[in-house]
This record gives C-alpha cells, structure tokens and sequence, in this order.
C-alpha cells in the first residue's frame, strides 16, 4: 500500500534476552557450585575403616576437669586414626566401607569415657574416687531381646561396678535373668547375656567432669561431633595429664608426650585401633615419648620411630613410673606454710555439692 514495504512485528522472545541468559547463566553457576561444594564435605557421623590416616592433637589446656583447664609442664598430645570420609568418596565406595559414629555403643561417647579417664588420673593423685560401671548389649541372638540394653542387674545381683560384675559371670553356669535400665526383666539360657556384643565401661561418679575440646567443645556443631561415639583411644593420655596436672608435678620435664589406648577404672591400658597410623602422626607432630598398649606391640614391628621413643604398658602407673624414672620430678613436699591446706584443692572433685554445703 502506497508503496511502502513493512516487515511483519515480530514479539519479543521470551526468555532469549541477554538479560535474562545471564541469569539463568548465574543459577547455573551458583547450583554447580553448591553441588562440588556438597561433594567434597565431610561426613562428620562416619569413619572409613582400615584407615591409615593418623593425625595429634594438643592435649594441654584443651582439656578440662571441673571447669579447671588441665595444663600440666610439657607438651601432651593426643592421637587420633582416620578423617570424616568426603560426600563423593561415599557415594564411590562399595557398601559397608564406612562405620557409622551414630549407632556405635553408647560407652565409648565422650560424655563417658572422658570423665572416666579423668577420674582414673585423679586416683593416682591420691583421690578417693568409686566408680560405677555401664553394661551396654547389642546385636541379640534372636528377636526376643532389645537390640541394645543397658543391664543394670543380673541374676538378682545389681552391676554397681566391675568387681561385681566379675564375681556375677564368674558363678554364672546356668540360666540368666537380666534387668536393663528401662525396667524390663528378660530370661536368657545362659551362661552369659545373649548378645553378640558386650561393652563393658567404668563409670566415673556425677562429681567427676572432664571434656577435650576447650571453648569449642560448647558451640554446637563440635557439641554434636562430641556426641557421636568417637572412642575410647585417648582415655591413657586423658588420665596420664590430668594425673601430671593434678599431682603438681613436673612429669614430663620439658619433653613432648604422646599417648594411646584405652584405660580401666583400675589403670589398665586397654587395646586401641589403628596404631600404626596413630605412631605416623605422633612421629610428624614430634613427639619424644609414645606410650601405647603393650599387647599391641607387635602391631609396629618394622616401625621407624625415628627419635621418638616408643614405650609399651599395660598400666597408667608404669607409664607415671617411667616418666619419673627418665627425668621427670615428683611433686614437691608440703611446705611449712602448706601445712593444713589440702594440696588437692586445686581439682575439686564436687564443685557443686561443696557450694551447697
């Protein structure tokens, strides 16, 4: 018409803007991020098993016993085997590669053997301390028992602590009833619990607090990590400090201790896992002195300590007796001017039933 050629108006399309590209561009970007970021964090509620990643840790003045940080002379070390495994690791690994921190045994949380360990510490400082005693079962024979049981009594005797529970298997031959803490009366043939699993821990009394971690140990992601059942393995080096810290003396002399394994309420060293990754560790961070379960011996044969000194026990008291006998002092007498103080005011046991009376 009149001569003028027009082009049809075609609309706008939609979603093809150079605006609107680089925003779906951005989402793209920030959702691949997200997902790398979410495939290379750490499960903190599993551990890898057969690991032979070893990794220490400052003990002193990351533990304390009653609010009272425990920083005795000398450098204590803790060790640890094995790291959270990653997202991706996981999702790649065959089925049952992993332990699940969750669903272990209650006795070897933290909140358990920590205080425990403590306690056993402050004993051969001279404290009079009774401890009590957790019986954890899992995995029943058959369906007729709960999964897990915490058993407070058996055959009519209550599992107030180990000597009991020593003399009850002993004069076990037969039949076997057992009382968990829930009430529930059960009847098994005998002679012993019909679990698969039997966990056997010393119980520090309610008066006895202790905690690794120092200020972190109270926010709460590494509240909740301290909640999983992380092990038993640190309670040698646990009691060895808090022994040092609280008999005032100067046990290690200067030099740098390590050490691993479990601890009875009795002193006994008890067997750990991965200790040849836990000597790695201690060797890297350069430790002089590893004391470590002496039934475990074998475990480092063909190990190059290099000049780290690598000590075998069976007992917290030979681990104190050979610190004593290579250089470190023992507590100094009472002064005159002591004379009347008690020299172990300086972890007090109850804290809060001494403000109450």
């Amino acid at each position: 018409m009149l001569g003028i050629k027009t082009s049809p108006v075609r609309p706008p399309s939609i979603g093809r803007t150079p605006e609107r590209r680089r925003g779906r561009r951005r989402i793209l970007i920030a959702l691949s991020i997200v997902v790398v970021v979410a495939m290379f964090t750490p499960i903190p509620w599993l551990l890898p098993r057969g690991t032979d990643w070893g990794m220490a840790w400052r003990l002193d003045g990351n533990l304390a016993v009653n609010g009272e940080v425990v920083a005795p002379s000398g450098r204590w070390t803790w060790l640890t085997a094995g790291r959270p495994p990653l997202v991706v690791e996981v999702l790649l690994s065959e089925k049952g590669t992993t332990r699940d921190l969750r669903d272990a045994p209650a006795s070897t949380q933290p909140e358990f053997n920590e205080p425990m360990a403590a306690a056993v510490g402050l004993v051969h400082a001279g404290y009079e301390i009774e401890f009590g005693l957790i019986v954890e079962a899992v995995n029943p024979i058959n369906s007729n028992y709960p999964e897990r049981a915490i058993v407070v009594e058996m055959n009519g005797v209550p599992l107030s602590n180990y000597a009991m529970w020593k003399m009850v298997v002993a004069n076990s031959g037969g039949p076997v009833t057992f009382r968990t803490n829930e009430g529930q009366l059960h009847t098994a043939p005998g002679p012993g619990l019909p679990y698969e699993r039997v966990y056997i821990i010393d119980e520090a009394p309610q008066g006895v607090r202790a905690v690794v971690g120092g200020p972190l140990a109270s926010i709460p992601p590494f509240k909740y990590i301290r909640n999983l059942a992380l092990g038993r393995s640190h309670g040698l080096i646990v009691a060895l400090a808090t022994y040092a810290h609280a008999a005032d003396g100067d046990l290690a002399a200067g030099r740098h201790v390590a050490a691993t394994g479990g601890v009875r309420g009795d002193g006994t060293v008890t067997r750990i896992g991965g200790l040849l990754a836990k000597a790695s560790a201690a060797r890297r961070a350069g430790v002089e002195i590893m004391f470590f379960p002496a039934d475990q011996a074998g475990e480092l044969a063909g190990f190059d300590p290099g000049v780290m000194e690598l000590v075998p026990v069976r007992t917290l008291a030979e681990a104190i007796v050979f610190l004593e006998a290579t250089g470190g002092r023992l507590p100094n007498e009472a002064s005159e001017s002591d004379a009347g103080v008690d020299q172990h005011a300086a972890v007090c046991i109850d804290c809060r039933q001494a403000t109450d009376r």
